[in-house]
């Protein structure tokens, strides 16, 4: 069942956001899906559930966001292939580096919605002991991306940076990326292209 498409947005076809679903307790996704319905049992939020079209718990790198887009929102799923322009940039940026799909996993260092704004400071903290979690789900991983500021600030206070290669690149959404395309977009797909190389 092919679930990687070759094009961005391509969750605007719901018989793939259907496949995707059908496979969130494959092997590959079980704890995972476990992981995320406990946050939000635990925290009573929506929280979208990790991508099948990943490398789930044999990830290599992660790809470190603030919070669910709207298509995520929508889908019920974290994921490039999401119908919204942060998706559509992180997408093509990733294609652009030759970065495996097949390796990575996106994730948000706060993992609810938060409506179009930036997480506050108690937000953050409350998300971290999330984040380190899921670090103790994924014994393969080399690299994170830490994608934007918010997302810095997580992967700082969780204090487990000394342990894995960690690029920084500017979040990718067009409020970030169109203010400098010529700057900031060679950045993202640098940084995409450096974890690429740490994955090995």
């Amino acid at each position: 069942m092919d679930v990687f498409p070759s094009a961005p947005r391509a969750h605007r076809n719901p018989v793939l956001v259907a496949r995707k679903m059908a496979l969130v307790k494959a092997p590959h996704m079980a704890k995972l899906t476990e992981f995320a319905q406990r946050i939000a049992t635990e925290r009573k939020v929506d929280v979208p559930l990790f991508d099948p079209a990943s490398g789930g718990t044999g990830s290599k790198v992660l790809l470190l966001l603030e919070s669910p887009d709207p298509g995520a929102v929508r889908s019920g799923i974290n994921s490039l292939d999401n119908d919204d322009p942060t998706a559509a940039n992180g997408f093509t940026a990733v294609a652009e580096s030759g970065l495996s799909r097949k390796v990575c996993l996106a994730w948000n260092v706060v993992p609810w919605h938060l409506n179009g704004r930036s997480p506050t400071p108690a937000e953050l903290r409350g998300a971290v002991p999330y984040l380190v979690d899921l670090l103790r789900l994924l014994p393969d991983l080399k690299a994170v991306v830490v994608l934007g500021r918010p997302a810095g600030t997580g992967w700082t206070l969780s204090g487990r940076g000394h342990k894995l290669k960690v690029f920084n690149a500017p979040h990718p959404s067009p409020l970030t990326i169109n203010r400098d395309r010529a700057g900031k977009w060679p950045q993202l797909v640098d940084a995409f292209r450096q974890a690429a190389a740490a994955s090995g």
